[in-house]
């Protein structure tokens, strides 16, 4: 984690802090709201950068053959604020870069974009039954008070856990590290592969965990590249390939390094701010320029910014879609992680309302 912080930004820091101890306190007191439809929410304390989405995407495939499904996610940096279930025609425009990357890859699963989420709730509540969905898995909802999930996990960064942080400005904290009770698990994100039981050891007891808390580690796995736009008879992507990297995440580290380690003619990196609209038209003549440096390189893009440059087929040139590519990424859980992930899920599951087995 980054030390070197402006010490002038304690102070609005400070006043931050009051203001969201102040909300919390009034939203404690208050009943919220719990839908009839068992929901899971995952969240965190801290601003971008936790893998919510990828976690989400776990969570599906977990889940999607025992029980219809539906995400909710409030789509940001859509241009509506309407409530939208994504279908085919849908843009990053009108329900956002992350939706859009999820319904992608779960063309079957409801995707629910609303930012109100107690609205959404009660919608689907009210769908027929043939289509109201069984479980719903709410993206980036740990602050969102006035809905009470029936579990809910809370993600924090190995290389930068929420119990070294601090509030915003100063640091990255959206609320105090005391939030952390409301969650029923934590999973440890980006875990290194090099960890020791004793690492592992130490970082638990600096959760500080709750009796009814259990903690998890996961890490990103990534697959094998894609071409971004596949019907262009796009040029390979090799090992030896020349490669400029081009993101908007809010920590794009991860990405990059693995594209260093993994192709060692990687020439630059395109990095831009986290949902990045890639039409304007700064950004767009810097890519495209880029392009045109070298005929034989290739762009090595992410699961995130896909749909944004997809969107932009009639800008960009055939010579440089056909260099484009994608890099997937997965969330791995141990075997015992995932074993002990889903019987918590399910019993949740089961005690909010879905009178189904566990198995």
């Amino acid at each position: 984690m980054d030390h070197k912080r402006n010490i002038l930004l304690k102070i609005p820091s400070a006043l931050y802090g009051l203001g969201v101890s102040v909300r919390n306190q009034i939203l404690d007191c208050r009943k919220p709201y719990k839908s009839s439809i068992p929901t899971i929410c995952v969240g965190n304390l801290q601003v971008g950068g936790t893998g919510k989405t990828p976690h989400v995407e776990l969570l599906v495939r977990l889940l999607k053959d025992k029980y219809r499904l539906a995400i909710l996610t409030r789509g940001y940096g859509r241009k509506s604020n309407k409530p939208i279930i994504a279908g085919d025609f849908e843009t990053p425009e009108t329900i956002g870069d992350e939706p859009m990357q999820m319904r992608k890859k779960f063309p079957d699963i409801m995707i629910y974009v609303d930012g109100n989420r107690r609205r959404a709730l009660k919608a689907m509540e009210m769908m027929p039954t043939t289509i109201r969905p069984e479980v719903i898995l709410m993206d980036d909802g740990f602050q969102h008070r006035h809905v009470e999930p029936a579990y809910s996990i809370l993600l924090t960064p190995y290389h930068r856990p929420y119990f070294e942080d601090k509030l915003l400005p100063y640091g990255n904290l959206r609320e105090p590290i005391k939030g952390s009770y409301r969650a029923d698990s934590v999973i440890v994100t980006h875990t290194p592969r090099d960890l020791t039981p004793m690492d592992i050891r130490v970082f638990i007891s600096n959760l500080e965990l709750y009796d009814y808390q259990d903690v998890y580690f996961s890490r990103v796995m990534y697959d094998q590249p894609r071409p971004l736009f596949p019907e262009t008879d796009p040029l390979p992507l090799e090992h030896s390939s020349s490669i400029i990297t081009l993101s908007g995440l809010a920590d794009p580290t991860p990405f990059i390094e693995h594209c260093q380690s993994t192709y060692p003619n990687v020439l630059k990196s395109l990095v831009y701010k986290d949902h990045q609209d890639y039409s304007a038209d700064a950004v767009l003549s810097e890519i495209l320029s880029a392009g045109r440096e070298s005929e034989d390189v290739i762009f090595v893009t992410t699961e995130k910014d896909e749909p944004k440059l997809y969107e932009l087929m009639d800008k960009i040139p055939t010579s440089l879609q056909r260099r484009l590519w994608v890099l997937p990424i997965r969330i791995d859980l141990s075997p015992d992680g995932t074993r002990r992930l889903m019987k918590k899920a399910k019993k949740a599951i089961v005690n909010n309302g879905l009178k189904l087995s566990i198995t």
